[in-house]
């Protein structure tokens, strides 16, 4: 790995062949893949893919979703029992930018916003359901929501996340 290589970390997406969900598993594959224990390597270890589709079509070229579920750890959750704002954060931004790697290819490719409804409480489930909405050369934006219980419960949390691709210069 050259110098210039190790400076911008691991990369994510696995070869352009890859299946979508390959793609999106590469990055848990690198993550649990070496001691690692940054900010983000709790949700490595929580975090559970529970689908992926990448359905491209002339009306939306970027067509992904991914679907997550975790079970809320104590170690997330604020001194009231919840899931804590500064977590959800931190899910979402994994979660969206990992519904972008089914689209990247040769040569194709941050702030975020997100909403609380209700709390997602300490033992409780949570599906994370992220999905591309536009994917432009450079810039592209998610959303997301995290719902209670199973696919179909309650939503707790939800998010726009806007993503920007930092990738060489054309001038």
């Amino acid at each position: 790995m050259s110098d210039s290589e190790k400076k911008k970390g691991p990369r994510f997406g696995g070869d352009f062949s890859d299946s979508p969900t390959d793609k999106v598993k590469q990055w848990f594959d690198v993550i649990n893949g070496f001691e690692y224990n940054g900010h983000d390597a709790i949700i490595a270890k929580i975090l559970k893919l529970e689908s992926v589709t990448y359905t491209p079509s002339s009306e939306n070229p970027h067509d992904a979703r991914t679907v997550f579920s975790f079970v809320v750890p104590e170690e997330l959750c604020n001194i009231g029992g919840n899931l804590h704002g500064g977590a959800v954060a931190l899910v979402f931004d994994i979660a969206t930018s990992l519904t972008i790697l089914p689209c990247a290819r040769e040569g194709f490719w941050d702030g975020g916003n997100v909403s609380r409804n209700r709390p997602a409480p300490v033992g409780s489930t949570v599906f994370v359901e992220s999905w591309v909405v536009h994917l432009g050369k450079r810039m592209g934006l998610t959303m997301g929501t995290m719902k209670l219980g199973s696919k179909d419960g309650k939503v707790c949390y939800t998010c726009e996340h806007g993503k920007a691709t930092l990738g060489g210069s054309n001038m």
